[in-house]
């Protein structure tokens, strides 16, 4: 399609993408950015200002709370039903879990839970089940930074149940982190963290705010996190974040709910990519209990099909496995997986038998060349459904360790992953 032949709604969408990629922009901005004709393109911007989905601002046009909103619009209808959710409290799944987010064990991840308070408590929340709170001291969450950086970590995110509850001890220990580390550091919070709190963590050397996108629509938020409250606050963080500068980036929290249909999941977390434009990695989970796995596994298939389906070559799909129990199901959709994140490390007993413990890719690479034999780059690409380019590099990583070798131009396996 020709610039002049640009629908009025693909117009439309156009600004608003651009918009979300480079925060807020002048018109002439958005006229020597966006192709078409630039009268075309100056009348949609003063509608879209009409309609209340941009606003001025001293740095350009900026999405307001209803155009981050209209950004991610169900283009259907779906009937949620707002189900309950269980999850078990004893067990030694569930303790070793809880051991975790105590900060009981350790492990060389970038992330810090450095509260296990909340002020959202939704339904399906794994904290919910914390007893005993942990509430981390500045001087504590630095120390534990030191731990992952010293492990080779270059970030870290300071996360939990909501951080923000920390309220200027969070400051202070982002504070300590930049002076002392000099790291990428990032907060991943709830949506109720006020606005004079963001201020203050910008000032402090905040990189970016992570926040888990539970819901498109009222119904949709309810039906996910078993309450209305956060859902505007949600869209009122991510619209102040992008006025005042701070990165905010977004993970597609839950996925297989009972009551939410796997078509409105896949399309939810696929929407991830226009509020993360700049980003290749998509991020959910399936609703799990440290117990029994997955809620409702037999969801998941067509749920992750749906995302692989949908999702560009070059996203990384990527998921957290929280024990044992999660291993089959989440093993039953790894055609459609890159990675997994193991929640318990060394806590978990069959840790050393896990399929998980590296990525899903160089996992499916061996499998592949197990049993299939040797194959060139673009055999394995076809294969296995990705770009050329991604699968080269995951390739090359993978002779450096002696997993695989090239022999005629063609990919041989070597040993076990």
């Amino acid at each position: 399609m020709t610039p002049s032949a640009t629908s009025g709604s693909e117009l439309r969408q156009r600004i608003l993408l651009t918009l979300a990629e480079r925060g807020p922009c002048s018109r002439r901005e958005l006229m020597d950015e966006i192709p078409g004709n630039r009268g075309l393109i100056s009348r949609e911007i003063n509608e879209l200002r009409d309609e209340g989905l941009l606003e001025p601002t001293d740095r350009g046009f900026a999405l307001t709370e209803e155009g981050w909103r209209e950004l991610v619009r169900p283009s259907r209808e779906y009937d949620y039903k707002n189900k309950p959710v269980r999850l078990s409290r004893g067990g030694p799944e569930v303790e070793a879990f809880l051991r975790v987010i105590r900060g009981e064990s350790k492990s060389r991840t970038g992330s810090i839970v450095a509260t296990t308070r909340c002020d959202m408590r939704c339904k399906f929340c794994y904290y919910n089940l914390v007893r005993d709170h942990v509430d981390l001291t500045p001087e504590e969450i630095l120390e534990e930074a030191r731990r992952r950086v010293e492990a080779g970590n270059k970030e870290v995110v300071i996360q939990g149940a909501s951080p923000h509850t920390l309220g200027s001890d969070l400051v202070e220990a982002v504070k300590l982190i930049k002076s002392e580390l000099n790291v990428t550091v990032g907060v991943g919070t709830g949506p109720l963290i006020p606005t004079d709190l963001l201020e203050d963590l910008r000032e402090a050397g905040l990189d970016y705010l992570k926040l888990s996108f539970s819901g498109r629509t009222r119904e949709e938020w309810r039906a996910i996190t078993g309450r209305s409250r956060g859902f505007d606050e949600f869209w009122e963080v991510v619209a102040w974040c992008h006025r005042h500068g701070l990165e905010v980036t977004f993970v597609g929290g839950v996925v297989g709910l009972p009551g939410v249909p796997e078509e409105a999941d896949a399309e939810r977390v696929l929407s991830i990519l226009r509020l993360n434009p700049n980003k290749t990695v998509l991020q959910f989970n399936p609703v799990q209990d440290p117990a029994r796995g997955p809620l409702r596994p037999e969801k998941l298939p067509r749920i992750y099909e749906l995302v692989r389906d949908g999702a560009p070559d070059d996203v990384i799909i990527k998921s957290c496995c929280v024990s044992p129990a999660s291993w089959r199901p989440l093993y039953e959709v790894r055609e459609h997986l890159d990675k997994v994140v193991c929640m318990l490390g060394l806590e978990c007993e069959e840790y050393d038998g896990c399929p998980f413990t590296g990525r899903i890719l160089e996992q499916r690479i061996l499998n592949e060349l197990y049993e299939r034999g040797p194959m060139d780059t673009r055999e394995l690409a076809d294969r296995l459904r990705v770009s050329e380019e991604r699968l080269h590099r995951r390739l090359k990583s993978m002779e450096e360790r002696g997993l695989i070798s090239r022999r005629g131009g063609r990919w041989v396996y070597e040993r076990g992953g």
